[in-house]
């Protein structure tokens, strides 16, 4: 499939606030045989002040274009093996189970639950799924604070859980969903290298392993990135992506 069939999650910080979150970008993977770019949206809105909030993440369009080879394997039914197609709505509850700043001894604990939807398009020609699926995932941080120091603030946090799809007609793909991040903060810049991926039992390109690096810039609300993803195996092997993240808090959403 391509690169926004079944991508691996990207990872959050587990720490519900008070304030909405908007992020755009853009997105380009590179592979032999396969060029896809696409936009990027992302929404997290607080539905209960630093307990419960709703995220919804969004590949609105894709522009792709696969090599004969490529288009052959994949067994693609349009010949010109390029075009664009809608992404899959990917809707998100999160749920605040400890904070650290209210429990010294303990992590951040959120459990997340997420659906697909069926929304992305182009299945014939092995773009989406065009079937649905879940993710249940524990996510654990830990925030060091370092005043007076350049490097201010690090940041160790993770996930594990079940990633659940659809596989035809009377089956389904049953896989461990994984993670393991950290953020740097020197001033207003932040770097964040992570491990990411999922693992299935049908063994047929559902074994994904993503190492991921990105750099981000703090200006006010707003937080510029630059971020690289480089794929082990069963993804686009390379996806650069960049774009501006914004939060603030809306007062006239009730407590």
């Amino acid at each position: 499939m391509g690169p926004n069939a079944l991508p691996v999650p990207i990872s959050r910080y587990p720490r519900i606030t008070d304030r909405w979150e908007v992020e755009n970008a853009m997105e380009f993977h590179r592979a032999i045989g396969d060029q896809t770019n696409n936009l990027f949206h992302y929404v997290s809105i607080p539905m209960a002040s630093e307990r419960v909030s709703l995220a919804l993440t969004y590949r609105a369009v894709e522009w792709y274009s696969m090599s004969p080879e490529v288009r052959d394997f994949r067994r693609a039914r349009d010949a010109s093996g390029s075009g664009s197609g809608e992404g899959d709505v990917w809707i998100t509850s999160a749920f605040q189970l400890v904070r650290q700043d209210k429990s010294p001894n303990w992590p951040d604990l959120m459990l997340q639950v997420t659906v697909k939807t069926t929304a992305g398009k182009n299945f014939e020609n092995a773009r989406h799924t065009n079937s649905p699926g879940y993710i249940f995932d524990l996510h654990a941080g830990r925030t060091i604070e370092r005043e007076g120091h350049l490097l201010h603030k690090v940041q160790f946090f993770g996930q594990a859980g079940l990633f659940v799809w659809q596989q035809g007609i009377n089956s389904q793909n049953d896989a461990f969903n994984f993670a393991i991040n950290m953020s740097l903060y020197a001033k207003n810049w932040t770097l964040t290298p992570a491990i990411a991926g999922y693992s299935g039992w049908i063994k047929n390109g559902d074994k994904p392993i993503v190492a991921r690096l990105q750099l981000g810039r703090q200006l006010g609300d707003f937080n510029g990135f630059l971020g690289y993803q480089y794929a082990f195996r069963d993804l686009t092997t390379h996806m650069v992506r960049f774009g501006l993240n914004y939060q603030f808090t809306w007062s006239k959403w009730p407590a």
